[in-house]
């Protein structure tokens, strides 16, 4: 019976055209250093602040990828906000060649979890990204020894995003 092998083949041609688009980039991610931004979720799922408090801090991060093929220590990297002052330097911590880190806005151990992903905390006690509109970049990642000062000096990968969803991750 022809007719349902050439619906089987047809479902999985659109399968695995799917998939494709799944794996595929929103916009390929460009650096000049060690490190590049690859995501970022500027908007925690959820409210910012209950009862006057600021709540799942960590919920907000972006992604540091080692596109090298040895260690590199992230201490003194400035994450550079550019709609506000917040671009403190990033803690030491060694991300293995090619890995990938969270670095997340509030405060925990920085750590590789029980499922290998490696987090990095910030410390910040507020929100601080950008989750109300694009700045261009919204997110600039600096090399160390470089200002917080909203300009592309010392700049080697940026992020853009616009207005951010409740709990959205998005590509850079």
């Amino acid at each position: 019976m022809p007719g349902p092998l050439l619906r089987a083949a047809a479902v999985a041609a659109a399968a695995a055209a799917v998939l494709s688009l799944l794996s595929a980039p929103a916009q390929a991610a460009s650096t000049t250093g060690a490190l590049m931004l690859t995501q970022v979720r500027p908007n925690a799922d959820g409210a910012d602040v209950k009862n006057g408090r600021q709540v799942n801090l960590n919920g907000e991060f972006f992604v540091i990828k080692n596109v090298t093929s040895r260690p590199v220590n992230v201490r003194g990297y400035v994450p550079d906000i550019t709609s506000n002052g917040y671009g403190r330097a990033l803690p030491s911590y060694t991300l293995p060649a090619g890995a990938s880190a969270q670095v997340h806005t509030g405060s925990g151990t920085n750590r590789r979890d029980s499922n290998g992903v490696h987090h990095i905390y910030r410390g910040y006690a507020r929100h601080v990204l950008n989750n109300d509109g694009p700045k261009n970049p919204d997110l600039r990642l600096k090399k160390p020894g470089s200002s917080d000062n909203n300009t592309s000096s010392g700049s080697i990968t940026s992020c853009n995003w616009g207005r951010a969803a409740d709990g959205r991750t998005y590509r850079c």
